[in-house]
């Protein structure tokens, strides 16, 4: 377990490298019902680049086991962790990968659509010079096959949350590269408010680099 005090750039280190991993916001002396347990790809933690999220009067606590997050807890205050509601850190996985019984994401639509998002922020950033991600990329990355993620993929995509270059210059779709759109661009906080033409701009931009 790591906690991360006044340093926002070992808490960016710390998430790219456990995206599977959990993350505990608590105020820099923890206290009792403010505890709140994250999944590392959650977007209320995610650091953004004006963003501080280590300083001030909060701490991250990250870890990739929650049983250790918990005993944490219970040493600092006498009390437990209470779950994000944003990101369900306490649900299981839905049997299909899909959708849970409510019809919110489950952890692998959320893995596959942060993933995209975190490519298109650092691209848009100017902290990557190459934004190409396909299904066969994003099923690498979280250590799956692409048809175990394939399903996941096409109901994002439905669903208006991504969109992919299927058919353009013969791709198919393993081999399309994937983008966010509107929607979800819209979940990240520096473009929440940013007007649609601005929205447009920051797409062009991105398939213009696919």
């Amino acid at each position: 377990m790591l906690i991360i005090i006044n340093d926002d750039a070992a808490y960016v280190s710390w998430l790219s490298r456990h995206r599977q991993g959990f993350v505990v916001d608590a105020k820099r002396k923890p206290i009792r019902n403010h505890l709140v347990l994250h999944r590392s790809n959650c977007p209320i933690i995610k650091p953004h680049k004006r963003a501080r999220l280590t300083s001030g009067a909060h701490l991250k606590a990250c870890s990739a086991d929650i049983s250790e997050l918990e005993a944490w807890a219970e040493e600092q205050t006498g009390g437990g962790l209470t779950g994000c509601v944003e990101c369900q850190s306490y649900e299981d996985e839905s049997p299909d990968g899909v959708h849970d019984e409510r019809g919110a994401l489950t952890r692998l639509g959320r893995d596959i659509l942060s993933y995209v998002l975190d490519l298109a922020v650092m691209y848009l950033d100017g902290e990557q010079t190459h934004y190409h991600p396909t299904l066969q990329d994003i099923a690498g990355y979280l250590g799956k096959t692409p048809a175990q993620i394939e399903p996941a993929m096409r109901r994002l995509i439905v669903e208006g949350h991504l969109n992919c270059n299927v058919g353009a210059n013969g791709n198919s779709f393993s081999r399309a590269v994937v983008y966010p759109t509107h929607q979800s661009l819209r979940s990240i906080p520096a473009f929440e408010a940013m007007p649609a033409q601005s929205l447009d701009a920051e797409l062009t931009t991105l398939k213009g680099a696919g």
